[in-house]
């Protein structure tokens, strides 16, 4: 009986154990693509849902579901806080909020610069999740017919220019 309990004990701390450093990687991707047909650059960011909800239920110290509108407009401003664009010369580009996908897993961000072909020289400032999450990483792949490749934001590098 003693050795069995000792047992229940010892897969019951290996289980809490197991389940508080399964979560060590807090990582977002965000894809920049010019669209040729519509002349403007589309924006999906894709954040694991619960990092983004944690952080954000503890920002505004109250729960709320994610399909409510009180959310949605929380992501909204977090996202336009967190992430803007500049063209070549230093202008802020004007980012047009499409959509909010909430998913069980991920979350979905799409936006859109109307107007815009290219993306030399554009600055990408990208600190989503990276002020709450110290080890939170954010890949940026960017796509041009001209230009591709990808950025990696963190904690401390948190703007950058596609080259």
């Amino acid at each position: 009986m003693m050795m069995r309990n000792v047992v229940i004990l010892l897969m019951t701390l290996w289980l809490g154990m197991s389940q508080a450093v399964a979560h060590k990687f807090f990582v977002g991707s965000t894809e920049i693509i010019v669209n040729e047909h519509t002349n403007s650059i589309e924006v999906i960011h894709r954040i694991t849902s619960h990092d983004l909800e944690n952080m954000l239920s503890d920002k505004h110290q109250q729960r709320i579901a994610a399909d409510s509108d009180a959310y949605l407009k929380m992501v909204q401003d977090y996202i336009e806080q967190g992430f803007m664009l500049k063209d070549k010369d230093g202008k802020d580009l004007s980012l047009s909020l499409i959509g909010i996908e909430p998913g069980i897993n991920e979350t979905f961000i799409y936006q859109e610069v109307e107007g815009l072909k290219d993306l030399k020289g554009v600055t990408v400032y990208h600190r989503l999740l990276t002020d709450y999450f110290v080890n939170q990483k954010n890949r940026v792949n960017y796509e041009s017919p001209s230009l591709s490749g990808s950025l990696l934001f963190d904690n401390n590098t948190r703007v950058q220019q596609i080259k």
